[in-house]
């Protein structure tokens, strides 16, 4: 080495390759350990920076997780990743003056809004909640998901279907119906294809027992996108994640009832538990496995219908569960499905309704969905602060 010339650090290759394997797999605390030791030697080191990042976000953390995307995106601006992560991050936050300005950077999986929308919202409160610590909304049906009645800017109440794997959404008749302005679109994607999303403010979201929610984003689904109750009313639109996560809720199942906390310290005990894991806009992750399969990622969602569970092609072949070759929706029955130390078996299960671009797009295996009747013993509990999802079977 030449007198003057300062000494390189040589980049911990096999320590960032194990880190990015543990990412991949979902092993996210492990994976983050290893990103900081690299760290710790390069704090500018973009990908392990970014990858901390990230994984910080995953876990809720969003003052954290924001700072480190900022510094992320002075290190590389163009990091498509860690636009896409600060927008998500923003938009948690309620800080829709910042996601404005960086909406149009995103080129990928951004969240479900739009400028104008979010300039629309300028000078007021987003979700600005008022009303008793804690509401207990019943459920005016079980099945195929539960449903609640809910009141949109003074209008007659109306049914909603509870799902955690959407937003708050409204059926575009019904957002026609009650003249609510829409401010530009976005492309969503469901089970039932591809979609103009159109996003909205919902001024006053008001339940049974005096809770309400003013200022509310909102966007708009397809009319085919509904559900019917036994009594022959029909669902008007979706009340998920960005609703939900505002509160301590639990879905409770064997109770029939929506339960909202206003306080999200409070503590819930349940005999069973999971982790909790907070990607994009609204998909809440955990961990679990089919049969003996290792741990593996899981989008929890709620809103699947008659089903238990769903998955990849690749999960249910390496699970020893047969599934008929060729497109299109296939029943399987799977012999045992674990979310945490909750513990499920012969749970009815679906091949083929797993959106091939969810299983990958993240930059990390997702290799499950539980859903409707794997929760239907439980109250179901989603504990954002802890990030833990709470299980209890209840008679």
């Amino acid at each position: 080495m030449l007198p003057g010339t300062p000494a390189q650090t040589p980049t911990p290759r096999k320590t960032l390759e194990k880190a990015d394997q543990l990412f991949l797999t979902g092993e996210f605390a492990a994976a983050d350990t290893l990103y900081q030791k690299v760290l710790s030697g390069d704090p500018d080191h973009v990908h392990a920076l970014a990858r901390h990042a990230y994984i910080t976000l995953l876990a809720n953390r969003l003052p954290a997780a924001t700072r480190l995307l900022k510094q992320v995106l002075r290190l590389d601006p163009r990091h498509t990743r860690s636009i896409s992560n600060l927008a998500d991050a923003l938009w948690r936050a309620d800080r829709f003056a910042e996601l404005a300005e960086t909406l149009p950077l995103v080129t990928k999986d951004g969240p479900t809004a739009t400028v104008e929308q979010l300039r629309n919202l300028a000078g007021r409160k987003p979700y600005d909640i008022s009303g008793p610590a804690t509401a207990r909304i019943p459920f005016a049906a079980a099945d195929p998901l539960p449903m609640i009645e809910a009141s949109l800017n003074g209008a007659p109440p109306e049914l909603f279907f509870l799902d955690t794997g959407a937003l708050f959404a409204l059926n575009d008749d019904y957002a026609e119906h009650l003249g609510i302005p829409t401010y530009g679109y976005t492309l969503g994607k469901t089970m039932y294809g591809e979609h103009k999303a159109y996003q909205a403010r919902v001024d006053r979201l008001a339940f049974d027992g005096g809770l309400r929610i003013d200022n509310v984003p909102v966007h708009t689904i397809p009319d085919a996108i509904r559900l019917a109750a036994p009594d022959g009313r029909v669902t008007r639109g979706a009340i998920g994640t960005s609703i939900l996560a505002r509160f301590l809720p639990t879905l409770d199942y064997p109770g029939q009832a929506l339960i909202l906390r206003r306080d999200r310290r409070a503590s819930v005990q349940a005999r069973h538990s999971a982790s909790l894991w907070f990607a994009g806009d609204h998909y809440l992750l955990s961990h679990g496995t089919v049969n003996d399969l290792d741990p593996m990622v899981f989008f929890v969602d709620t809103g699947g219908g008659d089903i238990g569970f769903t998955a990849p092609r690749s999960t249910f072949t390496a699970a020893g569960i047969e599934t008929p070759a060729g497109e299109g929706l296939h029943t399987v029955t799977v012999p045992e499905v674990r979310l945490g130390s909750a513990v499920r078996h012969d749970v009815a299960g679906l091949a083929g309704a797993f959106p091939q671009w969810f299983e990958s797009d993240f930059g990390f295996r997702i290799g499950g969905l539980p859903t409707h009747q794997f929760f239907k013993p439980y109250a179901l509990t989603l504990d954002l602060t802890r990030m833990r999802i709470l299980m209890e079977p209840t008679a």
